[in-house]
Formats: structure tokens, C-alpha cells, sequence
């Protein structure tokens, strides 16, 4: 296996937001596909990044 093929599979990085909860008031880094809170299970909102 040659380098590029090593580059080739490793997994894409999602992007990752820093976001407090308005419920709990924990902070935090979610991606764009978590919809809830790690702590406590709220909907977190991306109005609310630091």
C-alpha cells in the first residue's frame, strides 16, 4: 500500500462547533449533526456557539 492510498482512507474530519446549552449551561464540541445535548439531552442551537 502506497502513501496516497494510506491519505486516501482515513475518514473526512467533520467540523466541530464549540456550543453551551441553554439548559444546562455546559459547553462543549458538537458536529453539525448532533441535534441534542451530551449532558443532559436538550436541543442545542447553533445561535448559541462561543
Amino acid at each position: 500500500m502506497t502513501k496516497k492510498e494510506k491519505r486516501i482512507e482515513k475518514k473526512e474530519k467533520l467540523e466541530k462547533r464549540t456550543i453551551r446549552c441553554r439548559n444546562c449551561f455546559m459547553v462543549d464540541s458538537y458536529t453539525s449533526e448532533e441535534k441534542k445535548c451530551k449532558h443532559c439531552g436538550a436541543k442545542i442551537f447553533i445561535i448559541d456557539s462561543v
